[in-house]
């Protein structure tokens, strides 16, 4: 399957993935430590930082956040054994971990907040590593280097009169505006509904499970 015939859907679902980090993102921004959990390299530049400080607390939570999240890369990794997109994988289980891993973090909050923080750190780097390539694009839903670095790219191509794929660029599109949305929706329930906002980027994670599950056993009772 080209990306030309990528279901619309798969898109869309990307642009829910994307959504849901762009929340988790901007709420660990908004709480008391102003923590970015869905990607990693302005942590370890933060990490560089407090390294020859000599905040050796926070570099023990900083270590920390980067060991989460590739504990979540690992599990998606175990539990789905190949990071190429197909639709005959599992992405329920991975997906419903997600939406536990966030609930926990919202559990513990209140309490240890940095402790609370590392379980939706683990969430991303779950979500970031469920799908990582189809086709020869490059997916990541937890971040934008890489989609925004892809975009530039397809700009360059089609200025040079060379063929861009439009469902590439679609799909980045999508990645894009997702997380932006969901970094908004976060900050205005964030406002209202204070930490309680984590709810809601765990009940998508969930919805989008129960989704994927219905999917799977309709083309498999086919």
């Amino acid at each position: 399957m080209p990306l030309q015939q990528l279901p619309r859907w798969i898109q869309f679902a990307m642009f829910i993935l994307a959504c849901n980090a762009g929340m988790v993102n901007v709420l660990g921004l908004l709480m008391v430590l102003h923590q970015s959990i869905s990607h990693m390299t302005g942590n370890v530049s933060l990490l560089a930082i407090h390294l020859w400080q000599h905040d050796f607390s926070q570099v023990f939570f900083l270590v920390s956040v980067l060991i989460s999240f590739v504990l979540g890369a690992f599990y998606s990794g175990y539990i789905l054994g190949n990071a190429q997109f197909s639709l005959s994988q599992r992405y329920g289980i991975p997906l419903v971990l997600v939406a536990i891993f966030i609930v926990l973090c919202w559990l513990f909050t209140p309490y240890f907040p940095r402790y609370a923080l590392l379980w939706a750190t683990v969430a991303m780097g779950m979500q970031n590593a469920m799908v990582s390539h189809y086709q020869g694009a490059i997916i990541r839903t937890t971040h934008l280097s890489g989609v925004l670095t892809d975009l530039g790219l397809a700009l360059g191509y089609y200025l040079r009169g060379l063929q861009v794929e439009k469902r590439r660029v679609i799909l980045h599109l999508a990645i894009l505006l997702g997380f932006l949305f969901g970094g908004l929706i976060a900050t205005i329930t964030f406002h209202y509904f204070n930490y309680h906002a984590f709810l809601i980027p765990a009940l998508c994670s969930a919805v989008l499970s129960l989704i994927y599950w219905l999917h799977y056993w309709k083309q498999n009772s086919a």
